[in-house]
């Protein structure tokens, strides 16, 4: 179990008593005759150190490796350890690899239009694998990364490179299957975490873009290369605060407005994961938004399918502890699955718009194309960011849809001896659900092959093994669910669970954490 760490003031928690959390002053102070000094920011809640936890992890990992010489490179290879101050690390500093570990690799030729390249302008591993996911970092998702990295050049910004480099060496250590990446990964996210602490005590930098940016990367390196860390759900608490303090100010400065995007958009997804209600400031934070503008329209909209899913867990949280007229229930689930139709319209636009194909009209080599796991239908989107907006506006509808369905399995239960005619609204309202449940499914499933760069946007095979670790990542939420939605088909369950297992491989989850990974 995570420890728990103490909201309650300071004094009190000198004293190690509980404390009332009483604001601005805590009544047992008051009632003590102690002056209550205050509380702890918020924002230093919500982030932990995991240096010792990512160094034990990676210690026992290297334990394993047999490969490596223990008498000559050992005045090589730092050994991966982290010192107790961070201030004066940099991110510069990141452990080395050994001429042993890099001999293996099959990099990629940094200018491959040239038969051979200069010592001087050859890049050391390190630069290659930022180099490597800064060019997966797609324009609308990560588009200020590269400017921010290379910006960062104080220790009270460190922390953000130290994010990087682990998300970095955590990608090209699947690429290249090699565990001393995958220890230099673990380590770095340490680092990050620590750097990240220690530049949220310090209210000059606490909002900043590069801590927000800090918190998004950390954010990613977790959902895919960790199995429930300590700081889980942590990191999107996190940025809602770091948003709230930046007010509406954010708005005023593309670099800022991006991030605010970015991660209001991390917040909301990660509510419909975990049933969280959606954040009051949202409501204030978008009347002020020209939602002319369709990336306005299209936070706006998910915030709505947001609060349309909290209807429907307050309507079943209400039928667990109340008794209602079925007649009742029925007006408001049939209200509910009005407000979701008219979702369907929210993405006709054109920049909405995109191609259906059957899979033998893929373009490419035969033999390729029949190893490839291809759904009968595939869609074609312009980039895999809009097939990820696509999912996600899918994946809240299903989540809607799900809740509906037990809070109609809840009346059949409650009301087995209902008039015919409202088991037959009954039966109605649940085979509409579990019909949209499955068309959505397909739908998710028929954006895979682009996703995972099996296929190009034209409908051409890739000709490679190797998946997109990005549209992965865009992937996992969407994939997770449907696997496990019981309103979904076996055969959709079964393909879903045959694509989780993929990316699995693919990010590097099965490899690094085995079992554990298969969530």
């Amino acid at each position: 179990m995570p420890p728990h760490f103490s909201k309650g003031c300071s004094p009190c928690r000198a004293r190690k008593v509980k404390c009332d959390e009483h604001r601005p002053s805590c009544r047992r102070c008051i009632r003590r005759g102690d002056l209550c000094s205050g509380y702890r920011d918020p924002v230093s809640l919500l982030f932990r150190d995991e240096t010792e936890k990512a160094q034990k992890l990676s210690m026992r990992r290297r334990a394993s490796m047999q490969n490596f010489s223990s008498s000559s490179s050992s005045s090589q290879d730092s050994p991966v350890t982290v010192t107790s101050q961070t201030t004066q690390s940099s991110a510069h500093d990141h452990t080395s690899l050994s001429s042993v570990e890099v001999s293996d690799f099959n990099l990629d030729k940094l200018y491959p239009w040239v038969k051979a390249t200069p010592t001087a302008l050859e890049s050391s591993i390190e630069e290659q694998a930022v180099s490597q996911f800064l060019r997966t970092s797609l324009p609308g998702f990560l588009e200020y990364l590269p400017c921010l990295f290379e910006e960062v050049n104080t220790d009270r910004r460190v922390a953000l490179r130290w994010a990087v480099y682990a998300t970095s060496y955590a990608s090209m250590s699947n690429d290249q299957d090699s565990e001393a990446l995958g220890d230099k990964a673990l380590h770095c996210y340490g680092q990050a975490l620590s750097t990240l602490v220690e530049a949220l005590a310090k209210p000059e930098g606490k909002a900043d873009d590069y801590i927000l940016m800090t918190v998004v990367i950390l954010d990613l390196f977790e959902a895919i290369h960790l199995k429930n860390p300590l700081s889980r759900g942590s990191h999107a608490q996190g940025m809602a605060q770091i948003l709230r303090l930046r007010g509406h100010d954010q708005f005023y400065d593309p670099r800022s407005w991006s991030l605010f995007r970015l991660a209001h958009h991390r917040i909301q997804k990660q509510q419909l994961a975990f049933s969280q209600e959606p954040l009051p400031e949202s409501i204030d934070w978008f009347n002020s938004l020209n939602e002319m503008l369709p990336y306005v329209q299209n936070e706006k909209d998910n915030l709505e399918i947001s609060k349309t899913c909290k209807r429907a867990r307050d309507l079943r949280q209400r039928l667990d502890n109340t008794d209602f007229p079925i007649t009742e229930v029925l007006d408001m689930v049939e209200e509910i699955q009005q407000l979701d139709r008219t979702t369907e319209s929210w993405r006709d636009g054109p920049q909405w718009k995109y191609k259906i194909i059957h899979r033998s009209d893929v373009i490419g080599d035969k033999q390729t194309i029949a190893v490839l796991n291809l759904p009968e239908f595939i869609q074609l989107h312009r980039d895999v960011w809009i097939a990820y907006e696509w999912n996600y506006h899918r994946t809240a509808r299903i989540l809607l849809h799900e809740q509906l369905l037990r809070c109609l399995h809840r009346l059949d239960d409650r009301y087995p001896d209902c008039s015919e005619n409202l088991q037959k609204a009954l039966e109605a309202f649940k085979r509409d659900s579990v019909e949209t449940v499955r068309a959505l499914a397909d739908a998710v499933l028929a954006t895979v092959p682009q996703s995972l760069g099996d296929i190009d946007h034209e409908g051409r095979a890739s000709g490679t093994s190797t998946c997109n670790a990005v549209g992965a990542y865009f992937l996992l939420w969407s994939i997770k669910v449907v696997k496990r939605t019981p309103s979904a088909t076996v055969q959709q369950n079964a393909f879903a669970q045959d694509i989780f297992d993929r990316i699995r491989e693919c990010t590097g989850m099965k490899s690094s954490l085995g079992h554990l990974s298969n969530i």
